[in-house]
């Protein structure tokens, strides 16, 4: 979900139509998206935790330059940037963070249930 949303908020702002100002940059954002949702395709732990990591960390660190270019901001600007750096608002953000950590849930619950079928199975061991 956040690949596709970034990817058509950086090809907006490419080719000027959403208000966005471009930045080249903005590319690394669509590839790493890209990359980290091919790994939770794919099931890695890793790619889920980073994900929501690093979801978390783009917002943060929007909010905090956001919140630098005023001059004292207070707990409404602070608000008001958190809602604006969100597609879709706080709502979506919550939204996201909490399907992002019921990914990481998922990965690992599907690897320890993987890791518990194969085990038995390949320790000779266990076998009567």
């Amino acid at each position: 979900m956040t690949f596709a949303l970034t990817a058509a908020n950086t090809t907006g702002a490419a080719l000027g139509s959403n208000g966005v100002t471009f930045t080249p940059w903005m590319w690394l954002d669509v590839g790493i998206c890209g990359v980290l949702a091919w790994g939770i395709y794919r099931r890695s732990r890793i790619a889920a935790v980073l994900m929501f990591v690093y979801f978390t960390a783009a917002k943060v660190l929007w909010v905090w330059n956001d919140l630098e270019m005023r001059d004292e901001p207070g707990w409404s600007d602070f608000l008001d940037s958190l809602d604006t750096c969100t597609s879709g608002g706080l709502l979506m953000a919550a939204v996201l963070l909490v399907v992002y950590a019921l990914g990481v849930y998922g990965t690992v619950v599907h690897h320890r249930r993987l890791r518990r079928s194969v085990l038995p199975a390949l320790s000779p061991s266990c076998q009567k």
